[in-house]
C-alpha cells in the first residue's frame, strides 16, 4: 500500500521528485528489504528532515515535511497497519483521510471534500440552520506526540507498532526544527483524525449535525447561543490536547450566509452543462473564473475554473495567467498545467517563463522557481535566459534543495557541452545528498558521466547506489510530472 501510493504519484503535487522515483522502482527488492529490517529491529525514524515551506496564499506558508523515500515509506507502512483500527472510530461525519472498507486504500480527497460540502448544502436548506465553522492553529505542528501515543494504544494497535511510531515521531523532531507530525504524508491525516477523535464524540453526544474535513470545522444549529457553547467547549477539549483554535477563522454565521460559506451550488451546475455539453456551458465557465480574479481573488474558484478550461481547450485565460504568474505564485501548480494544455503557444509560454524566473530571481520564490523549472522540463522549453537562471539557482547554496534538484535536471536536459563539465563539477562540491543525486541525473543527460563513477557508487553504501544502478542501465529517464 505505501509503495502503490509512492508510485501512484499521490503526494508528489508538493514534493515532486525530479524522476518520478524511478530509481526506486527499479531497486525496489532491495529498497523493501531495508524497511523490513527497520521496523523489525525498531531502529526507525529520519536522521534528517528538509521543512519546505510551501506558499499557502501570496504571502504565508506552511511546512512540509521532506523525508527520504525509506523513511517516509517506513512511517507510511507504520500507520497503514493500524488505518483500519482508527477509521473504525471514526463517524460518518468525518471525511478526512478515510480508509475504504475494505482497508486497501483511501477515499479521494477531493470526492470526499465536495461529498463534505454538498452534505452540508443539504444540512443548511432541511431548516433555518445557522452554521459554526473553526479550525486549529498549526494543527499538524502541535500535535502532542505523547498524547498521540496513548490515543494510539488505546485503539488496539499492536504494542510492537506503537513503540516504533513513538520512536519515529520523537526522532522527526529532533532530525530538525520540525515539531509535531510530518505535515505531507498520507499517514499524518489518518493519525490526525485519531488525535480530534475527542471533539468528534463531543459533538455527536450533543446531538448537532456536524461536518469535519482534518481541521476543518463545520457545526450546525438554529440557536446561535447552542453554537456558541459547542464551540466554548471545543477550544476547552483542543486546549487539552495542547492545541488552540483559529481566532480568524471561527465565527457564527446566520443562515442567510451559511451557504456563502460552503461551495457555490453554481459549480455544480456548471460541472453538469459542461458533462451535458450544454450550449453556454463554455460561457458560465469562463464567467465564474473572470469574477474569481477580481479581489479578493478566490483562489478555489480560479483552481476549479482553470482546470475545466484547460481540458476544454479554452485559451481566454491563458494572459491572465502569464501576467499572475508571479503575484499568484502559490497557485503555480495549477497556473502551469493551465499554459500545458496549450502545446502550440510554447513560443509565448516559454517567453513567460523566462520573465517569471527574471522577476523571482533574487527573492524567495523557491517554490515558483521549481514549479517553472519543473514545467519547462516537462514541456522541452529550451531557454538560454532560463539555463542562466538555472544555474544561479544550482549554486546558491542558501536556497532551498528542490528547486536546486530541479534546476539542475533542467539544466541537464538543455545542456552543452560547457555545461556538461560543470555540472561534474558541481557534483564533486556539493555536500546535499538529494542534489548530488539530481546532478548525476544531469550529467547523465548531457552525456558527461563515466561508468567508473556510477559503477563506484552503485557498489557503495550511499544513498546515492540506487540512482546509480538505475542510471547504469542507460535508462530514458521520465519527465518530471
Amino acid at each position: 500500500m505505501a509503495r502503490g501510493r509512492l508510485f501512484s504519484g499521490r503526494g508528489q503535487s508538493e514534493v515532486p521528485d525530479i524522476i518520478n522515483f524511478a530509481d526506486i522502482n527499479s531497486s525496489w527488492v532491495d529498497i523493501q528489504a531495508g524497511i523490513v529490517t527497520s521496523i523489525r529491529s525498531g531502529h526507525v525514524g529520519p536522521d534528517y528532515v528538509e521543512i519546505l515551506n510551501i506558499p499557502k496564499n501570496s504571502v504565508a506558508v506552511r511546512p512540509i515535511a521532506r523525508l527520504s523515500v525509506q523513511d517516509r515509506l517506513v512511517y507510511d507502512t507504520l500507520v497503514f497497519s493500524i488505518a483500519n483500527l482508527i477509521d473504525s472510530e471514526l463517524h460518518e461525519s468525518v471525511y478526512s483521510a478515510r480508509w475504504s472498507k475494505k482497508g486497501k486504500s483511501f477515499w479521494s480527497p477531493v470526492n470526499s471534500w465536495v461529498s463534505m460540502q454538498k452534505r452540508g448544502v443539504a444540512i443548511i436548506n432541511t431548516a433555518p440552520f445557522q452554521l459554526a465553522r473553526t479550525d486549529i492553529t498549526s494543527f499538524y505542528e502541535h500535535i502532542d506526540v505523547s498524547t498521540l501515543g496513548i490515543d494510539i494504544e488505546s485503539v488496539g494497535a499492536d504494542r510492537y507498532i506503537v513503540e516504533r511510531l513513538i520512536t519515529y515521531l520523537r526522532m522527526f523532531q529532533t532530525s530538525s526544527h520540525a515539531w509535531g507530525i510530518p505535515q505531507g504524508p498520507d499517514a499524518s491525516a489518518i493519525l490526525a483524525n485519531l488525535y480530534l477523535l475527542p471533539v468528534d464524540e463531543f459533538i455527536r453526544r450533543s446531538g448537532m449535525h456536524y461536518l469535519r474535513y482534518s481541521d476543518d470545522m463545520m457545526l450546525f444549529d438554529t440557536e446561535s447561543e447552542t453554537l456558541r457553547d459547542a464551540l466554548l467547549e471545543i477550544n476547552s477539549i483542543l486546549r487539552s490536547r495542547r492545541l488552540s483554535m483559529s481566532s480568524t477563522k471561527t465565527g457564527i454565521y446566520n443562515h442567510s450566509q451559511s451557504l456563502s460559506q460552503l461551495e457555490d451550488l453554481e459549480k455544480d451546475a456548471i460541472n453538469y452543462s459542461i458533462k451535458i455539453r450544454e450550449s453556454g456551458a463554455t460561457e458560465r465557465l469562463y464567467k465564474l473564473f473572470t469574477e474569481s480574479t477580481e479581489e479578493p481573488q478566490r483562489d478555489r474558484d480560479v483552481k476549479f475554473s482553470l482546470f475545466r478550461m484547460g481540458r476544454l481547450k479554452d485559451d481566454r485565460a491563458i494572459h491572465w495567467v502569464i501576467r499572475n504568474l508571479k503575484d499568484s505564485h502559490h497557485l503555480a501548480s495549477n497556473l502551469l498545467h493551465y499554459l500545458e494544455c496549450f502545446p502550440e503557444r510554447y513560443t509565448a509560454v516559454g517567453r513567460s517563463y523566462e520573465s517569471t524566473m527574471r522577476m523571482a530571481a533574487g527573492h524567495k520564490y523557491d517554490h515558483l522557481e521549481q514549479r517553472v523549472l519543473q514545467a519547462a522540463t516537462r514541456q522541452k522549453i529550451s531557454s538560454k535566459e532560463i539555463r542562466d537562471l538555472a544555474w544561479d539557482i544550482l549554486n546558491n547554496k542558501n536556497k532551498s534543495n528542490l528547486p536546486r534538484e530541479f534546476a539542475a535536471r533542467y539544466l541537464g536536459r538543455v545542456s552543452t557541452v560547457a555545461d556538461g563539465q560543470l555540472l561534474r563539477r558541481e557534483f564533486e562540491d556539493e555536500s546535499n545528498t538529494n542534489v548530488r543525486r539530481a546532478l548525476l541525473v544531469a550529467m547523465y543527460e548531457a552525456r558527461s558521466i563515466s561508468r567508473p563513477l556510477l559503477k563506484s557508487l552503485a557498489n557503495s553504501d550511499s544513498q546515492l547506489s540506487w540512482v546509480s544502478r538505475y542510471l547504469l542501465t542507460d535508462p530514458l529517464i521520465p519527465l518530471p510530472r
